[in-house]
């Protein structure tokens, strides 16, 4: 099967934060579970580098646009793939091959009548002289009373017109916004509502329940036309007569990277990229946050419908909630926020992943506390799976020098792996990680168990022959149970196969066919202090 996951693409306009990684990281471990069933998979992110709040923040710092997109995009890339996130291909909104092929859809939709000119009142800053496009714009929500900024209130999720906003002012100099004539290009989004419905209804399934509750209501308030113009200094040139001196707004163009990133990387590659856009045996899964949930159901599948070119929309969305931090909203301007460079920097990557895996907010908002994360490496990454390879491996060497005669395997035990491939890639590929990973460890907790009630150290004493039966079964469990953590972990399971000196490089049940372990093996996990907790918070309520 060819397997596009698109990872939704963040915004040039500072560094990577914990909500970026939580957001991403199914994304990684879908395409990583498909790359180990010998699916095609074609894994693509990129920078969004235009937009508003990157001018605003060139503006601040007394730099080029180019420059902050060109930092950020550095930061970025090296942050994600320290994370672990397995990208065939990450590019950026301002790459030529990208803003090509945008520019000939754009001019497509005109000529076939689906972007229409309107004269029209728009927000302008008389002191900065000034156009205001959204992010230029404080108001207030006219719906839940929120300050927000531009057209998307992040508190109780309304995608507005900038004029619903209240209160509008200048985000830059703070003074009151009024209104001058301007001409822009509208896309007829609105033809596009009862193929939205009939999409929504055909994927209630497969889309996670956020997404279709979101999309039930954009269609019950009416999708509205949306301006794909805007007045801006960095950004795509819009290829029109009479609109030469203004650019593609971001909703319109940052969309297509799916597209242009995919199809780029499949030709670098000699592939068709068709197969994985328009064919019958593909899925598609885009992988983002709440707060861009219309932008993959409503206006992506409108885009690609609009062409006429018999793209395959969307067969799953995996859109997280939020994540809250020590009980308090994510938050920049407050200071209330993680960098996930920061977590890299002081713990392993699969403590990290692990931690926002089991508790991957897929139906709920999710609270990360440092004690939560501490308590996790602690108690079920080194207290259970890194306990249960710890004291086999560790037994093996000292009681049997590393090397056991036994290749009895307990047809229970082999039963039990062979079903949780199933029900694991089933949990993977529907796109619900959490349970999947929830489930290989409620399988860690019963092989402790297995290892506990069968005492090989007493049985080393007393019944040999027994002993290697029980810690033959103990190395299979763990084979096969380290095979099952490769979607999710990136650095121990290269452990696990040098101390095995055995490998699986697919996603079947394989049995180990002999034990003959390295000479060194060493804990997976290391303890922390709980005194890092202290130290996090303190640091935490610096910011």
């Amino acid at each position: 099967m060819n397997i596009i996951i698109g990872i939704s693409w963040p915004f040039a306009n500072g560094e990577l934060h914990i909500g970026h990684a939580a957001s991403s990281l199914p994304g990684d471990v879908i395409s990583r579970y498909h790359r180990l069933k010998g699916d095609k998979v074609i894994l693509v992110s990129g920078t969004d580098c235009h937009g508003t709040p990157i001018e605003v923040k060139a503006l601040q710092e007394n730099k080029s646009s180019k420059e902050i997109v060109d930092d950020c995009h550095v930061s970025f890339s090296k942050d994600f793939k320290d994370f672990g996130i397995s990208f065939d291909l990450y590019n950026r909104t301002d790459d030529p091959y990208h803003k090509e092929f945008v520019q000939e859809q754009f001019v497509k939709y005109y000529n076939n009548g689906y972007l229409e000119e309107k004269e029209e009142e728009q927000l302008y800053c008389d002191n900065c002289k000034l156009f205001l496009a959204d992010r230029y714009i404080i108001g207030i929500c006219p719906k839940c009373g929120a300050e927000i900024k531009g057209d998307e209130c992040e508190k109780c999720g309304s995608l507005l017109t900038i004029d619903e906003v209240k209160e509008t002012k200048c985000a830059i100099c703070g003074n009151k916004a009024s209104y001058k004539k301007n001409r822009n290009l509208y896309f007829k989004l609105s033809i596009f509502q009862d193929n939205i419905k009939e999409l929504l209804d055909s994927k209630r399934n497969d889309w996670r329940g956020n997404a279709v509750n979101f999309t039930e209501r954009y269609l019950k308030e009416g999708i509205p036309d949306r301006c794909a113009s805007r007045t801006l200094n960095y950004g795509i040139d819009i290829p029109i007569d009479g609109f030469k001196d203004k650019k593609l707004y971001g909703w319109f163009e940052n969309v297509w990277g799916y597209v242009t990133a995919s199809k780029k990387y499949a030709e670098e590659n000699k592939l068709n990229w068709e197969d994985f856009w328009k064919g019958n045996d593909s899925k598609i899964y885009l992988v983002h946050a709440k707060d861009n949930i219309p932008f993959h159901t409503v206006i992506f599948p409108s885009l690609l419908l609009a062409t006429n070119d018999n793209y395959r929309l969307p067969d799953k969305i995996v859109s997280d909630e939020y994540i809250t931090i020590e009980g308090e909203k994510l938050s920049k301007s407050k200071g209330n926020y993680i960098t996930l460079r920061h977590l890299l920097d002081n713990y392993p990557v699969d403590a990290i992943r692990y931690y926002f895996s089991i508790n991957n907010p897929e139906t709920r908002d999710f609270n990360f506390t440092y004690e939560g994360f501490i308590n996790s490496i602690n108690g079920e990454l080194l207290g259970k799976w890194g306990n249960f390879v710890n004291r086999t491996l560790q037994f093996i060497n000292k009681s049997f020098n590393g090397k056991l005669n036994s290749s009895n395997i307990d047809s229970t035990i082999e039963a039990k792996l062979k079903d949780l491939y199933i029900t694991v890639g089933n949990d993977i590929d529907n796109g619900d990680t959490k349970d999947g990973l929830a489930k290989i460890f409620d399988f860690i907790n019963y092989s402790n168990k297995y290892f506990d009630e069968n005492k090989p150290w007493k049985l080393a004493k007393e019944d040999v022959i027994k002993c290697e039966d029980i810690l033959y079964n103990c190395c299979n469990i763990i084979f096969n149970i380290n095979n099952l953590l490769k979607p999710y972990f990136v650095e121990t399971t290269k452990k696990v196969e040098e101390y095995l000196n055995s490998n699986i490089s697919s996603w079947n049940y394989q049995k180990l066919e002999k034990v003959e372990l390295s000479e060194e093996i060493n804990p997976l996990f290391i303890r922390y202090d709980k005194k890092v907790i202290d130290q996090e918070r303190e640091l935490l309520n610096k910011n």
